[in-house]
């Protein structure tokens, strides 16, 4: 049962999860990235018709049905032992995420029951992971889906979804609860420094120079002569994009024709489901919203409860917009 990789498409994750606390084989990320998916999918309102792939609301969350075999790459899978393994080992895991508020631990999934007869998985996902990664608030990631299902590292999958995009260097900590080895729950493993760039590091890096549009160069950085974490200049390799996605990125600023920031763009198309005509036609507020709002992504971030319960979702941030701009003509 080998799996094929159907579409290939530009996936959204929350930075949140993406800077989360887990510890997952490759098999248990690939996992991941199909939730994140799904979710994708739903925010965008596409419905999904065939009986391999189900989203369904439920009272504690979502229950997931997917291709047993969309976990894998391209290798056989006899009796589902690898996704047996898979899905009972998540099952048995958190994800830990912590900031400067609050401190959270969250079973992932729940319940998985595959059909040998269909080919399929069917699991529960809870609320507090479904919301972690659609939370669009604290920043995202974008990176493509069929290059983070070839890895065979998950340190690779991780270093990947770091580097998508990112622009400017990067530094990173090796020790802290912002540290690489806390972030990879790594504590008790590769403690010299120079085994941990060696088995972390250095093989996430030779995948991405392989596979990845996205790669970088890891420069140590020390206090004294510690090393307290590295750097990470971007490397980008254009040709290894996919061209369509390159051209619908393409097409999408030119018809948009828009002055707003991408991240507050992205938020708007995939969080309140905005069209780019409709976004347009608000364009002026938007604008003025973005300029002139502190912390305007955290502002449009507290709207998303009560878009959900209005009537008119789109009309409700708009106005939301509009009486924020008015009250701060007032101060």
């Amino acid at each position: 049962m080998a799996r094929i990789i159907t579409e290939n498409k530009e996936l959204i994750q929350s930075y949140i999860f993406t800077a989360a606390k887990y510890d997952f084989t490759a098999y248990e990320k690939r996992i991941m990235y199909r939730l994140v998916e799904c979710a994708q999918k739903e925010i965008e309102g596409i419905k999904i018709k065939d009986n391999m792939h189900k989203i369904k609301p439920i009272q504690i969350g979502r229950e997931i049905t997917l291709p047993t075999a969309s976990i894998l790459r391209n290798e056989k899978d006899e009796n589902y032992t690898i996704a047996k393994k898979a899905f009972q080992s998540l099952c048995e895991k958190v994800v830990i995420y912590e900031d400067a508020d609050y401190w959270t631990a969250t079973q992932i999934i729940a319940k998985p029951k595959i059909s040998k007869k269909e080919g399929t998985v069917t699991f529960l996902v809870f609320d507090e992971i479904w919301n972690c990664i659609l939370d669009f608030t604290k920043g995202y990631r974008k990176y493509e889906l069929a290059i983070a299902m070839k890895f065979k590292s998950v340190y690779a999958m991780r270093f990947y979804e770091l580097m998508s995009g990112q622009k400017k260097p990067l530094f990173v900590l090796l020790e802290g609860p912002d540290g690489l080895r806390e972030r990879f729950c790594l504590q008790g493993k590769y403690e010299r420094v120079n085994d941990f760039k060696r088995y972390v590091i250095d093989v996430a890096k030779k995948e991405l120079d392989e596979h990845s549009p996205y790669s970088f160069v890891a420069k140590e950085e020390k206090e004294g002569r510690k090393v307290i974490g590295w750097t990470l200049f971007p490397v980008f390799y254009e040709d290894r994009e996919d061209p369509a996605l390159q051209e619908q990125a393409r097409m999408a600023k030119v018809t948009a024709r828009l002055q707003l920031e991408n991240n507050v763009y992205d938020y708007l198309k995939f969080s309140f489901d905005f069209k780019s005509d409709e976004i347009n036609k608000n364009k002026k507020t938007l604008i003025e919203g973005q300029n002139r709002i502190p912390d305007f992504m955290e502002f449009l971030g507290e709207l998303k409860k009560g878009a959900r319960l209005a009537e008119n979702p789109k009309g409700y941030v708009i106005g939301a917009i509009k009486r924020k701009l008015k009250e701060l003509l007032l101060k």
